[in-house]
């Protein structure tokens, strides 16, 4: 194909291959809802597979925010608290990856989390 990258043509060949995470029908009904309407399958799989790896890195980023924070407490502590060996990713993780990629994430007023923070902010 005239025109393309070195590897351009490799890449096209691996997508038609291998689904991505995120249904080609998703990605199309997205893609239509913002006024991209595309014939071409490989352009939708390319389009999903930049939203699986945009998904991949506010999940990794989640995941080391909620690592530190938990960090801080020891595992007697944790345990004290009802934790087993599992991490819980909170809204909190969530919001503060996410505006790092300049997505900013409101929680609603009638989330659990919320109603603490307010009541520790009275005290």
């Amino acid at each position: 194909m005239a025109g393309f990258p070195e590897g351009a043509q490799a890449l096209l060949e691996q997508l038609e291959d291998q689904p991505p995470l995120v249904p080609d029908e998703l990605t199309q009904y997205l893609m239509r809802r913002t006024g991209q309407d595309c014939k071409d399958p490989r352009v939708v799989r390319l389009v999903s597979l930049a939203g699986q790896r945009f998904i991949a890195a506010v999940v990794h980023d989640s995941l080391q925010l909620c690592k530190a924070r938990l960090g801080s407490t020891t595992k007697r502590q944790l345990k004290q608290a009802g934790y087993k060996d599992r991490r819980v990713l909170t809204s909190d993780d969530l919001s503060k990856a996410l505006r790092e990629y300049g997505v900013n994430l409101r929680q609603a007023p009638y989330y659990v989390d919320t109603v603490k923070k307010e009541e520790g902010a009275k005290k």
